[in-house]
């Protein structure tokens, strides 16, 4: 027996070990030899009565072992089943499990008779529906067989109560789909289309149809060859990938976490190609996989629900003539074959009737799209095609019910072939939450909501500039092929809007509207990039971007498509809408194309208006000379970039500066989620570094910083802060940060030496969850005309802002815009500045070093 052991362990660990694509046909051919050969020793043993007990008792393997998908670490589920005259009692069992177990396996077995494991089964649905999976492994074959013909028998008392427990779990799995997390980190098992689901199709077809096998429920019409083949397909590949998960990371584990699911795709094998990683290439098969049983499985329930085998939800709805060759049957279109004529357009028409009266199909129906779907990928600049396809994209309410039918059917995709390519096709990393197909689906859907005014209180403006928009038609079809170009890898913006013209001569599209969606999915990330990446006083920059976008109107569609866009990539994309400054973007680049670039006179009217303004707040502080001196002290972008109200409070605040040199004044507004701290102190080397510097050792996730110098040395520093997400601290002690900025400023407090030891305590719980990549330095002399924009892209971690700043102050380089967001999975940190002479930074050697310290200090030593 220990030879045995040592035997069946050496080989399970070599399986462990090799967790590659074929690590499941392995274990599965180990595990079932291993049962088989120790049933005949135990049979052996038993001599003289050794054929008694062979014929008084059967192995049947259960659950995922009976169907042959059973991984390493899963539990080994047994079947003992006795004869009614089973004379052996206890013990005699362990010669079987005990080797097992010592080997390494999770093994359960059941001993039982089979009115006693059916009795059983009447209180264990689980268990029950285990039976039905039950696989003869060695012993009396007959007493298996008798258990299959039982289980009819079980079924047809239960059938009601069994299929209510399938159907319940199949739409409680359904629901999953509205959680982000679910879609970022599928689930094996419980995620809508998952081998649950699959487990639903066969158990279901067995307990409401009586049928054995995939074959016979084709032969019923309840399931095509093409969906009993990728259901097939699909549950090979699912096992495969459960097996390989449990294999590394052992336990019952079924979700692909955001970090094993790199493992999984060098296990597997995948290769990256032109700007995609392996593990994007693997996940794109996953939810592919996952669409396409979610896909077969709500058709399947259709089917049953309008055999009348599904009681649980009955047909429902009205009955009318719709048109000639159409009627409607208990709210689902039915198409007469003889009288509604098979061509594309009229294809494409029953979608648009079904968006309109909210519809769906018959089963014949589907059968008569499906069969006739090819006309459709033959169709080419068919006026009737593309004003059905336009007509739908209208009228489909915000649910996007029909268009979303329409995209599973694989209709989309053959009306724009351009589509398969993005199919599934995901970006690992934790802002973009959905599958490409799914993330347009969502935008369109965004845009509807907006229009229908579910963002009404929060999103007043850009409700309100969506309904003024005189047609939305080329808006909803920018949002369903936005991101068509991803495809491509990098600038993906570019690729699709080069694209879409061919798309646009395919559906027939007029030449205006294949202008605007082409330059809608050429600019979609212009005003969330600007706004978050570039200082917004700059006005050579605004006056840039108001020249491409040209007018008015494409300034409001960029911005629904902006906020539709955010709210259909995840939630850290719509925290990011909130962060961002995107309207005050839209309000500038409006005045720019409604009134044209401002001239000397223009701008000095409004610097005239704003100090009326705030006078009028300041009134009780200062005089109107004394306003004026203060005005004449402002750098231009200040003027530029900050509000007269603010204005009022940066005065006031300077009022009370003292005359040391580290006296500092400060104010702290907390508001919308975020904290704005402004803070006034006199000019010093470092300034916004060591302010930086003491925000982080308080726990504060700067997003935003700007620095404004007047003429006479006085300092404003503008801060927007979000308290770190790994916090111990309920609120922040601002007494404690005011203390310790004036300790920094007095020369008392070694910032070092603080940030470093913050950041290793900090760092060793957020290692974890931040995916190490490499970081990116650019230097960009071109954006900016008086300025050098120095970009930053790398992991977020305690300190990082102070870091940068340091380094940039060494190379006694001057900041005055630092402004911080997410790209992607990193953070970036853009910086506006100017070197020690008051002048770009030119020079490549300097440029250079500047590129090496950074990611020296972000990275490390290169090797």
């Amino acid at each position: 027996m220990e030879n045995i052991v040592e035997s069946l362990k050496r080989q399970r660990e070599q399986i462990l070990q090799s967790a590659d694509e074929g690590m499941l046909r392995r274990h599965m051919s180990l595990l079932e030899i291993a049962i088989i050969s120790l049933h005949n020793r135990l049979v052996n043993r038993m001599a003289p009565d050794s054929e008694r007990f062979r014929s008084s008792g059967a192995i049947a393997a259960l659950g995922a072992l009976g169907r042959g998908f059973l991984g390493p670490r899963d539990t080994v589920s047994l079947l003992w089943l006795r004869a009614e005259t089973f004379p052996w009692g206890e013990g005699w069992q362990e010669d079987i499990l005990d080797p097992l177990r010592e080997a390494g396996w999770d093994v359960e077995m059941r001993v039982a008779s089979i009115p006693e494991v059916l009795e059983e089964a009447e209180k264990d649905k689980d268990l029950f529906f285990q039976l039905m999976e039950a696989r003869y492994l060695s012993g009396n074959r007959q007493l298996v067989n008798e258990l299959d013909y039982s289980l009819d028998d079980f079924v047809a008392r239960n059938q009601e109560r069994l299929f209510s427990h399938l159907y319940e779990g199949l739409r409680r799995r359904q629901t999953r789909l509205s959680q982000p997390e679910n879609w970022l980190e599928p689930d094996l098992l419980e995620s809508p289309g998952g081998l649950n689901d699959i487990d639903t199709i066969r158990f279901a077809a067995r307990v409401l149809l009586g049928v054995r096998c995939v074959e016979d429920a084709i032969f019923q019409g309840y399931l095509t060859r093409w969906e009993a083949d990728r259901l097939e397909t699909a549950e090979k590949s699912q096992r495969k990938w459960l097996g390989l998960l449990r294999a590394l990371k052992g336990g019952k584990e079924s979700v692909l976490d955001f970090d094993v699911q790199e493992t999984l795709a060098e296990k597997l094998g995948y290769s990256g190609r032109s700007g995609f990683l392996p593990v994007e290439t693997f996940m794109q098969e996953v939810h592919q996989t996952f669409h396409d049983v979610f896909c077969v499985s709500s058709e399947f329930c259709e089917r049953l629900q309008e055999t009348g085998k599904l009681a649980e939800v009955p047909m429902e709805g009205p009955s009318f003539t719709l048109e000639d060759g159409l009627s409607v049957v208990h709210g689902r279109i039915q198409v007469d074959p003889s009288r509604y004529q098979p061509t594309a357009s009229n294809v494409l028409r029953l979608f648009v009737l079904a968006a309109e009266h909210q519809l769906g199909f018959s089963s014949s129906t589907r059968r008569w799209i499906l069969h006739h779907k090819n006309v459709v990928d033959s169709a080419s600049e068919d006026e009737g095609v593309r004003d059905a396809f336009l007509d739908l994209l209208r009228k489909d309410g915000p649910g996007i019910a029909s268009l979303r039918r329409f995209s599973n059917y694989g209709l989309l995709r053959a009306l724009i072939p351009e589509t398969a390519l993005v199919h599934g096709l995901v970006q690992h990393d934790a802002f973009h939450v959905y599958p490409v197909h799914e993330h347009h689906l969502r935008t369109l859907r965004e845009i509807k909501r907006i229009l229908r005014g579910d963002y009404e209180d929060e999103e007043p403006e850009v409700t309100r500039l969506a309904r003024s928009l005189p047609d939305v038609t080329w808006l909803y079809l920018a949002a369903l092929l936005h991101d068509i170009g991803k495809h491509a890898g990098r600038d993906h913006a570019r690729h699709g809007a080069d694209m879409f013209p061919v798309i646009a001569q395919r559906l027939g599209l007029e030449k205006a509207g294949t202008e605007t969606v082409a330059f809608l999915i050429r600019h979609h990330l212009l005003l969330m990039d600007t706004a978050a990446m570039r200082d917004l006083g700059d006005m050579e920059m605004l006056l840039q971007c108001a020249r491409i976008i040209g007018e008015p109107d494409r300034l409001q569609q960029l911005l629904v498509l902006t906020m539709a866009d955010m709210m259909a990539t995840g939630p850290k994309a719509q925290q990011k809408w909130q962060e961002t400054p995107v309207h005050d973007l839209y309000e500038r680049l409006l005045y720019l194309l409604e009134k044209g670039e401002p001239s000397e006179e223009v701008l000095a009217d409004r610097v005239e208006r704003i100090k009326d303004v705030v006078f009028a707040q300041v009134a009780d502080v200062v005089d109107r000379m004394r306003l004026e001196e203060h005005f004449a002290q402002l750098p231009p972008r200040y003027l530029l970039s900050i509000d007269p109200e603010e204005m009022a409070a940066h005065l006031r605040l300077e009022m009370r500066l003292g005359g040391e040199p580290d006296a500092f004044v400060w104010d702290v507004r907390e508001e919308n989620g975020t904290v704005a701290i402004t803070v006034v102190s006199r000019e010093m080397p470092g300034l916004l570094a060591r302010a930086a510097g003491i925000l982080t050792l308080h726990h504060l996730d700067i997003r935003d910083a700007r620095v404004f110098t007047k003429k006479n040395g006085v300092v404003l520093l503008l801060f927007r802060c979000l308290q770190e997400e790994n916090a111990d601290a309920l609120a922040v002690d601002w007494s404690r940060v005011q203390e310790d900025m004036g300790r920094l400023l007095e020369g008392k407090l070694a910032l070092d030496y603080r940030i470093s030891a913050h950041a290793a305590a900090m760092g060793r719980r957020a290692a974890a969850s931040s995916p190490k990549s490499a970081s990116q330095v650019y230097v960009d002399n071109e954006s900016a005309r008086e300025y050098t924009i120095v970009e930053v892209y790398t992991a977020d971690r305690p300190g990082l802002l102070y870091a940068i700043t340091r380094t940039l102050l060494e190379l006694h380089l001057r900041i005055y815009v630092a402004k911080i967001t997410t790209k992607v999975d990193q953070v970036a940190d853009i910086f506006y500045v100017k070197n020690h002479r008051g002048e770009k930074m030119t020079d490549p050697e300097q440029i250079e070093e500047l590129r090496r310290a950074l990611l020296f200090w972000l990275d490390g030593p290169s090797l």
